[in-house]
């Protein structure tokens, strides 16, 4: 349960890794080395694979709403702590390098 609160977290704040797993849940999970229990596994694909356009524009307004909810409190200890994509959010992998690429050119 541990990597499935992670991996949704990190959707929570990093716009990008967002995207990339509200669009292909299962390869971007795979890329950034996510490791699931079977069951975990299986309530990520039930929950974010095969999302129709309704419920994906639903997601990514959930969550973008949340992203903003999340800065604007940190904002009010630290106006230097993050900003999308958020320094809380997971590390890009190595491979494949435009993952990390694209991850560095937003955070600039």
């Amino acid at each position: 349960m541990d990597s499935l609160v992670t991996l949704i977290g990190n959707a929570a704040v990093d716009p990008i890794f967002r995207k990339r797993f509200l669009d292909h849940p299962v390869d971007t999970a795979d890329q950034y080395g996510f490791r699931f229990t079977k069951g975990d596994f299986q309530m990520m694909e039930v929950v974010f694979a095969h999302l129709t356009a309704t419920e994906h524009r639903d997601l990514e307004g959930a969550f973008k709403t949340l992203q903003d909810l999340l800065h604007k409190k940190v904002h009010l200890l630290d106006k230097t702590i993050c900003g999308p994509p958020c320094k809380w959010s997971i590390y890009p992998p190595a491979e494949p390098h435009e993952l990390r690429e694209e991850w560095l050119k937003a955070a600039a």
